[in-house]
């Protein structure tokens, strides 16, 4: 019993919690920090997203074994290599699952754009080949600025980031980052495991 424990313990060791996203430009991370500290006023009981860590999540994977990053990044730099450098508008906010028992506090985009959409099915299909499992939701992008972890005030929270909305603001997307998450007491901690350009040749 003690040997197996000593391999479920050393298996988490060997393993990186992963996902694939693009970065969010500074300039619209500090807007979305204005925005989070009007929204602490209400004193909700909110977890707040961390600006330098707001990101365009395309595929979580969860704990990867440290050997099998290499194959995560061949993958999604196969699934990058025929999507070009596109625009994501980022506007308009929400929460999920409703605004009357809120969860989760998002900005969104203003739209799905084709190339994004594009780029999420390859990297689904090239890391399914990998052995990774296909996500069974729909595929609904959107930056993460908040997680409701009580009653008290959600509603009211949920309502004032709904309200005004977020003013739309374009960037550029150009490459797309296969990131580590470490989790800490006082946050997570991103580093980029790879960073890959759009539209490269392999």
């Amino acid at each position: 019993m003690g040997r197996q424990n000593e391999r479920i313990e050393r298996g988490k060791k060997d393993s990186i919690r992963t996902f694939v996203c693009i970065e969010v430009p500074r300039p619209i991370k500090e807007r979305i920090e204005s925005l989070q500290r009007s929204l602490k006023k209400n004193e909700a009981q909110v977890s707040w997203v961390k600006p330098a860590n707001i990101h365009l999540t395309i595929k979580f994977l969860g704990d990867v074994s440290a050997s099998r990053i290499e194959a995560v990044r061949q993958g999604v730099e196969r699934a990058a290599a025929s999507v070009s450098e596109f625009e994501i508008e980022v506007g308009g906010a929400g929460c999920f699952p409703a605004p009357r028992s809120p969860r989760v506090l998002w900005v969104g985009l203003g739209g799905l754009p084709e190339s994004l959409k594009r780029l999420h099915e390859n990297i689904e299909d090239e890391l399914a080949r990998e052995g990774f499992p296909r996500e069974q939701k729909r595929f609904s992008p959107h930056l993460t600025i908040g997680r409701v972890r009580g009653p008290h005030n959600a509603t009211l929270v949920a309502e004032d980031l709904i309200a005004p909305g977020f003013e739309p603001e374009t960037f550029r997307a150009t490459e797309v980052i296969v990131m580590r998450s470490l989790m800490n007491p006082s946050g997570s901690i991103y580093t980029p495991q790879a960073i890959i350009k759009l539209g490269a040749v392999i």
